[in-house]
């Protein structure tokens, strides 16, 4: 099971082929419908932890079609004090992760600015041939919440810049 999946966020496909990302969406605030073992934990990774943030979302091209070969991840100042954990792209161009905030001598703060950057890297895409890098990048402010709580789901859609064939 994805991540996305234990936090209420479904994947369809419709009658073309496509992938929906369906999320239960509120009209305005952008956030999904968590549920089941979406509380924010501490993980054998990060077993200090003070607080978690969730960001998930969907990279495509600019014609709206899912990328899949894509990396990425989520950078964090150091005064954060958080990880900075790798976006992973499933086949539908779909991701999740949770960064970790850790202990700090200011104590807990419950927002971090930090930017989510992809990069088409599968050997099918034109960097291989012309040294070019594609990817996007976004910033963010991320909200984050004690152990134990439930975080918001920050949905962030990135669209990388391919040329035409």
């Amino acid at each position: 099971m994805m991540p996305w999946q234990s936090r209420g966020v479904q994947v369809a496909r419709s009658s073309l082929g496509s992938v929906v990302l369906a999320a239960a969406l509120a009209s305005c605030g952008g956030e999904a419908s968590l549920s089941g073992d979406s509380e924010c934990e501490a993980t054998a990774r990060y077993p200090d932890a003070i607080g978690c943030a969730y960001v998930y979302g969907k990279v495509t091209d600019t014609n709206g079609i899912s990328l899949d070969g894509v990396d990425g991840l989520i950078r964090l100042g150091d005064e954060c004090v958080c990880s900075s954990p790798r976006v992973e792209v499933d086949d539908n161009g779909v991701y999740s992760t949770i960064v970790h905030r850790l202990p700090r001598v200011t104590g807990f703060s419950d927002t971090a600015t930090g930017t989510v950057q992809v990069l088409a890297s599968a050997a099918k895409y034109p960097r291989h041939v012309t040294g070019a890098a594609y990817f996007d990048t976004s910033r963010v402010v991320l909200q984050f919440v004690p152990i134990g709580t439930t975080p918001p789901a920050l949905q962030v859609n990135l669209r990388i810049p391919l040329p035409r064939p």
